[in-house]
């Protein structure tokens, strides 16, 4: 049996909003509704949606920068609820997030040095003396900067060159997992390449285990082993990336495949789903892609599906996949 690195198990959160009036009653955000993940050692997981599906809420989690509602989160079999403060900081060697935009994650008072090495101070004492400027200038080799780089600022760099600053931060203690939250939405196709390629690399040189956060189905269809597909704070289908580009079964990840332009394929009509979109604000007695599904039955308001086997690893959220 491989390794889980990550695993969650029914995570829930909810946000309660400030009431707008006295008279008015406080709003809750149900932006997580049970997801329940597994990364194995050296493989990466992809995880699309729509945009306020819960792909950003479930990175935070994971990288415990928020607490769940419900549920718990393990990395390499620990549970990141049941860590003190102390306890965590330590952890947080083992686990790096790399952020989307590479121009505000990234503090423009510090050196180049100083960021990529402010990182090991997760580490102890003992293994931050052990590493110190040598694991940062190694980082940055890593990485395709300079040693000359070391003492520029942020503003000196473009952005795919920021966002390699940005890795090499992540990449410096040497974790066991890296979620990117969109790493390269924020650059240009030439440049997304670039990174996309060097995560590539590292992640067979350093057995880097990634869990990518993308709206792009190019960025999973080129990096990941998995993919997961979120709508509304559920994962509504789960499967390996050749499995799911072949043959996606959930109604909403065709939907998805439906979307993306196609070169060459001329002009041709592309289904547009009708409906509303599910609010967040309300729990959902049925499937929440019902309303724009196009084979909706009944049962599908009535009974929320569970995510079920459909195939050998192929996992979907629906009575009829």
């Amino acid at each position: 049996m491989a390794e889980i690195v990550l695993r969650t198990r029914d995570l829930h959160r909810q946000f309660v909003l400030p009431r707008e009036s006295l008279f008015r009653r406080p709003e809750t955000v149900f932006a997580l509704n049970g997801v329940d993940l597994e990364i194995e050692a050296g493989r990466s997981l992809g995880v699309v949606g729509e945009s306020g599906c819960g792909k950003s809420t479930l990175a935070r989690l994971c990288m415990a920068l928020d607490r769940p509602t419900s549920g718990g989160i393990e990395i390499l079999g620990q549970d990141l609820n049941k860590l003190s403060a102390r306890e965590l900081r330590r952890a947080r060697a083992r686990f790096q997030m790399v952020f989307q935009d590479p121009y505000g994650s990234l503090d423009p008072r510090h050196t180049v040095r100083r960021i990529v090495g402010e990182t090991l101070d997760a580490l102890p004492a003992g293994e931050r003396a052990a590493g110190g400027d040598d694991a940062v200038a190694k980082a940055i080799d890593a990485v395709g900067l300079r040693a000359a780089d070391l003492d520029k600022y942020p503003h000196e760099f473009s952005g795919g060159q920021r966002q390699r600053i940005a890795i090499a931060r992540a990449l410096v203690t040497r974790p066991r997992l890296i979620v990117a939250d969109e790493p390269v939405s924020a650059l240009d196709v030439s440049v997304q390449a670039q990174v996309l390629n060097l995560m590539q690399d590292l992640a067979q040189e350093y057995g880097v285990t990634y869990m990518l956060i993308s709206h792009d189905l190019g960025v999973v269809d080129y990096v990941c082993d998995q993919v997961a597909v979120m709508y509304l704070g559920r994962v509504v289908e789960q499967a390996s990336r050749t499995q799911l580009f072949a043959k996606p079964a959930h109604p909403y990840t065709r939907a998805l495949f439906d979307a993306v332009p196609k070169i060459g394929a001329g002009r041709r009509k592309r289904p547009a789903l009708g409906g509303q979109i599910g609010s967040q604000t309300q729990r959902h007695g049925g499937c929440a892609f019902a309303d724009r599904c196009t084979h909706v039955q009944s049962r599908c308001r009535e009974e929320i599906p569970s995510l079920r086997k459909i195939d050998n690893g192929h996992m979907a959220s629906c009575h009829y996949a």
